[in-house]
């Protein structure tokens, strides 16, 4: 028996790759549970009751049991492991950390070594893991985006005729990583260079599980309220998400750093061009053939920036080169889908559910 542990409905990173290893193994037929460690989400979003319907339990027993949680959740995660009566040393015990810097943190791996055996989702991770001294195996994650309906342009107001950008931006995951500035950037860059181009620029904001409209009123002062810019700061759930994405041409992300980098995955699995920095771990399926990656240069990490930022770099993206990359495409649609094709059947053959569910239990199974 395999049971996933960790934020089953947390709309945060660390569900939804929770919620891509559920998708996979389901897609596999493999038999398994699912446990909610801390219980502190709310569970409105449709999407996730109807994946965890029937696979939801309350007891962990032996088996193979793979925890969703960075380093800094270990010690409550046990106590509350012990506190419900479930004994650790019944089963093999895995864990699968997230993390967007070249080294792991030095004070969290005596956490992972409490683990029987410690998977990666991207190669970027798994390298940055190796830097501290812990070894992993590669089993990724899914993109892939469950069947359904999509909700058209004009639910979000964008507008029909545009070229659509989007950027997304967490306010409670230090924005400084996702680098908002140069997707702005990126797109004031593109109007000047020509005015009358029909282009949108769609900017998602969350900040958790609520919305950001203090930050969307300060923006909307500093940069005016203009149909070029689209500020979306409610929340939206995972049909929401999927169609918006859905709704754009072109997902952009000027990212300093990135564990696996799932908003240019699921951008790609739904047949949408990707522009991305060309570092950390969207690395594993963003390449000159699937989508357009962005050149760079490595910087240190600023004081305060980030976690354990210390001693380490990270990506300053060449909003010159998205500029170059992107604009072609712009003028010219029967060329941007030819690419977000390719892209698409790559990332699915290698990033969907039935690649990484094969792969998760290829892993469950070895000793």
């Amino acid at each position: 028996m395999i049971t996933l542990i960790g934020h089953p409905y947390a709309p945060i990173g660390m569900g939804e790759q929770l919620r891509s290893h559920i998708a996979a193994l389901a897609s596999v037929h493999a038999k398994f549970g699912v446990h909610d460690i801390f219980r502190f989400s709310t569970r409105a979003d449709p999407a996730h009751a109807a994946l965890l319907r029937g696979r939801e339990v309350e007891e962990v027993g032996p088996g193979v049991r793979i925890f969703h949680l960075n380093g800094d959740e270990v010690e409550n995660a046990r106590a509350a492991f012990a506190k419900r009566g479930f004994d650790w040393e019944a089963g093999r015990n895995i864990i699968v950390p997230a993390w967007e810097l070249p080294v792991y943190p030095a004070e969290w791996v005596p956490a992972l070594r409490e683990f029987d055996e410690v998977w990666a989702l991207s190669d970027f991770i798994r390298q940055s893991l190796a830097a501290s001294g812990v070894e992993s195996h590669l089993v990724g994650q899914s993109v892939e985006p469950s069947p359904g309906p999509l909700l058209p342009r004009r639910h979000f107001g964008i507008r029909e005729s545009a070229f659509v950008l989007l950027h997304f931006l967490d306010l409670s995951s230090w924005a400084t990583r996702k680098n908002p500035q140069a997707a702005l950037d990126l797109f004031r860059r593109l109007r000047e260079a020509d005015p009358f181009a029909d282009i949108q620029l769609v900017l998602k904001v969350k900040q958790g599980e609520f919305g950001a409209e203090d930050w969307a009123r300060e923006f909307l002062a500093q940069n005016g309220a203009s149909g070029q810019i689209l500020l979306i700061d409610r929340p939206l759930d995972s049909m929401g998400v999927r169609s918006l994405i859905a709704a754009c041409d072109c997902f952009v992300s000027l990212h300093r750093a990135e564990g696996f980098g799932r908003g240019l995955g699921e951008a790609m699995a739904l047949g949408r061009l990707a522009l991305g920095t060309d570092w950390s771990g969207c690395r594993d399926f963003l390449t000159v053939e699937t989508g357009l990656p962005v050149r760079y240069s490595l910087v240190p990490v600023g004081e305060g920036e980030y976690p354990h930022g210390e001693g380490q770099v990270w990506a300053e993206a060449d909003v010159a080169d998205a500029v170059a990359k992107i604009a072609p495409f712009i003028g010219d649609p029967t060329r941007g889908r030819a690419l977000a094709l390719r892209g698409q059947a790559s990332v699915l053959q290698h990033h969907g559910m039935r690649a990484v569910g094969l792969r998760m239990l290829k892993r469950a199974e070895s000793r």
